[in-house]
């Protein structure tokens, strides 16, 4: 909403200072988004307010001034209107529904050649950027603007019969101003109507069949209240945003009819040359309900922590429109009807004291508060593993806890597979979440296939989340749950740049995410070979999976999506990789390093050179090497791979770097070596069968 200065003046002293009056209105309530000069001769600063949802008498000049008069104390000034008399009209009137609180109907006819409004009465319209139109037109949208009271004219020479306020009938249809279509209202809508035809969509629009044009001779000046939510659910139907809606739906004042009819009838006989026929009539059963508040004045000062007495209390609240009693400390408070829809508890009150006061009056302290509770373990955990995967590029994502079945058909689940069962709905609005999850890998390659779609080639994300399982033993009855941590990949393991080659993120790549999530977690998280129980071990690539062991225990498992569900998720070039990692594990506590003095003895280091076949993992042989080994054997470190054929077979050869300690005792090459060909002969027996050998 704009205003202008020089037109806020008419009702209320304000500053001079177009900034002094900013400030004053930000420090009201009223947030003030832009001043500027304004365009229109003598308006002065045009201000742009940003106003609250809730407070239609803050829709006009009126209104504003009461908010800055609540604060300053300074009087408002109201602008002239013509005392109107409720009696008969030529036109009876018919109140239908209990939408209309009040109506009114001011009969008016041309009495002395048309003229314009004057450019200084114009000046709030035009600052506001409202073009004039017809003096009838313009009387009314000034009306609406200074008062706050919206009102209509009609061309009385088209209505037919009585005015009625009604609800609509089932398939009715208007001409809303401005349109060239009928449009078929809602059953129910709030309209006024003749005895033929709709004449307006109450509070929201006039209808072009009655409109006052350059010919009209005679007005039938409307001026209501109407109901908010009634004028609120017309608007968003018809799709239209009008003043009158934007006051309406608010809420109005039902003592404003008259007033806002007044102000309009007072333009038209001083400047327009109209004049008023008969009396105004008026329907409605509108009653002031008188609500009365108690207000405990010292609960109020400890509340805004000011000193407050009932006078003082009592003359604030005054300032507002409140009729205030006084009994000792206590107030009885009655609300006037332009804040019936707003005002009800004596927390209400405690706002406008506190307006009236003003904010900045008002102590600046920060609220007590306690330590709070130290993170959980739990807490710290996903902390350390959430520092790990965002240092590698991952972005934490949600899923839903439900999918539909034919993710399922897409992966190629059928009954007999592992992942089968599942906790079903019974009522589910949309299939998409018929079935509670029992696995995260399925929503994490749909997450991938959406960023394809999208051309984001670099996919990482990860997630905390739980599965669902069918077991009628649980405490449930229903299911038992399942803790885990899930992260994929798609693309490079890292964003490129000139300082690094990129790579593929492949299962290695996911492998040293895993291993070093365990580091952080000072747990000894291993990647092994897998055996095909894992559930998740048919989703993915059967030769480059492998599963997360913690102890002996599979506690997770990675590896490349299996390219038949990349192809069911229209993944069709790339290669996305999946990890997997059970919560409840990674809770345990975890091995504290002992510090260990350095040797004051150069480590002794011999290198052994392996070759091994397909499908024996790397790992294997230094854990057969560990195990075999002496005490004083300290480190077993891969340090090279070399990839060649065989006999036409791929095989690779690794060398494995052994450092040996001589902290006890000084240890010769011979003891040394003789160690070394007791472990090759150890790697022999145990895995020669599989033809791993010495190269």
């Amino acid at each position: 909403m704009k205003i202008a200065h020089h037109a806020l003046s008419r009702f209320i002293d304000v500053p001079e200072d177009p900034r002094a009056l900013r400030l004053l209105l930000d420090d009201v309530g009223i947030e003030v988004k832009r001043m500027e000069p304004s365009a229109v001769p003598d308006a002065g600063t045009t201000y742009t307010i940003e106003l609250l949802a809730n407070r239609g008498d803050h829709y006009c000049y009126h209104g504003i001034a009461r908010e800055i008069g609540g604060r300053t104390g300074v009087p408002m000034r109201l602008p002239p209107r013509a005392e109107l008399a409720v009696g008969d009209t030529p036109f009876p009137l018919r109140n239908e529904t209990p939408l209309c609180p009040r109506y009114s109907a001011t009969l008016l006819e041309r009495t002395g050649p048309p003229a314009p409004l004057p450019p200084e009465v114009l000046l709030p319209l035009e600052a506001a950027g409202i073009h004039s139109i017809s003096p009838p037109v313009d009387a009314s949208n000034l009306g609406n603007l200074e008062l706050g009271q919206p009102t209509h004219a009609f061309d009385a020479d088209t209505l037919v019969g009585a005015v009625i306020i009604r609800t609509s009938r089932p398939g009715e249809t208007c001409l809303p101003l401005f349109t060239e279509e009928r449009v078929t209202l809602p059953e129910g809508t709030l309209v006024i109507a003749d005895e033929e035809k709709i004449l307006a969509v109450a509070g929201v629009i006039g209808c072009e069949e009655s409109k006052a044009t350059e010919h009209t001779t005679r007005l039938l000046l409307e001026s209501a209240c109407f109901h908010p939510v009634a004028v609120r659910k017309a608007a968003r139907a018809l799709g239209l945003h009008t003043d009158a809606s934007a006051r309406f739906e608010r809420g109005s004042d039902p003592l404003a009819v008259l007033a806002g009819a007044g102000r309009v009838v007072h333009l038209l006989e001083t400047h327009a040359g109209w004049s008023r026929v008969g009396e105004v009539g008026m329907v409605g059963d509108w009653a002031d309900p008188e609500r009365t508040i108690l207000l405990d004045v010292p609960a109020a000062a400890a509340f805004l922590e000011h000193p407050l007495t009932p006078a003082e209390a009592a003359e604030r609240l005054a300032r507002y429109g409140f009729a205030v009693t006084s009994a000792g400390d206590q107030l009885a408070v009655r609300v006037p009807p332009h804040r019936l829809w707003d005002v009800e508890f004596a927390a209400d009150l405690h706002e406008e004291l506190a307006k009236s006061i003003g904010y900045n009056e008002t102590p600046e302290h920060l609220p007590p508060v306690g330590l709070g509770a130290l993170p959980s373990h739990e807490e710290e955990v996903q902390t350390a593993v959430d520092e790990v995967l965002v240092g590698h590029g991952f972005y934490e994502v949600i899923t839903d806890g439900f999918y539909g079945r034919d993710l399922l058909q897409r992966a190629g689940i059928d009954e007999g597979h592992p992942l089968a069962a599942h906790v079903e709905t019974m009522n589910a609005l949309d299939r998409g979440y018929s079935l509670l999850k029992n696995n995260a890998l399925l929503q994490a390659v749909e997450a991938v296939a959406s960023n394809l779609r999208m051309r984001t080639e670099q996919v990482a994300a990860f997630e905390w989340t739980r599965t669902f399982h069918p077991d009628a033993t649980a405490p449930n009855g229903v299911c038992s749950e399942r803790r885990l941590l899930w992260a994929i990949a798609c693309g490079h393991d890292r964003e490129p740049s000139w300082a690094h080659a990129e790579r593929p993120a492949d299962p290695i790549f996911l492998e040293g995410v895993a291993v070093e999530i365990g580091a952080q977690l000072r747990l000894p998280l291993q990647v092994r070979p897998g055996d095909g129980s894992h559930p998740l071990a048919s989703l993915l690539h059967p030769n480059r999976q492998a599963v997360v062991v913690l102890d002996g225990q599979v506690v997770g498992i990675l590896g490349e999506v299996h390219p038949a569900v990349a192809q069911a998720f229209k993944i069709k070039r790339d290669r996305p990789v999946y990890l997997e990692l059970e919560l409840e594990p990674l809770l345990r506590p975890g091995e504290e390093p002992a510090y260990v003095e350095p040797s004051d003895l150069h480590p002794i280091v011999r290198s052994l050179a392996f070759t091994l076949p397909r499908g024996v993992h790397a790992a294997e042989v230094a854990d057969r090497l560990r195990a075999d080994g002496p005490a004083w054997l300290q480190r077993v470190v891969v340090t090279d791979l070399f990839a060649h054929e065989e006999g036409g077979e791929p095989v690779r050869t690794i060398t494995y770097r052994l450092e040996f300690t001589t902290d006890e005792q000084a240890r010769s090459a011979d003891e040394v070596n003789a160690t070394c060909e007791a472990l090759v002969a150890a790697v022999g027996e145990h895995l020669g069968d599989r033809g791993v050998k010495l190269r």
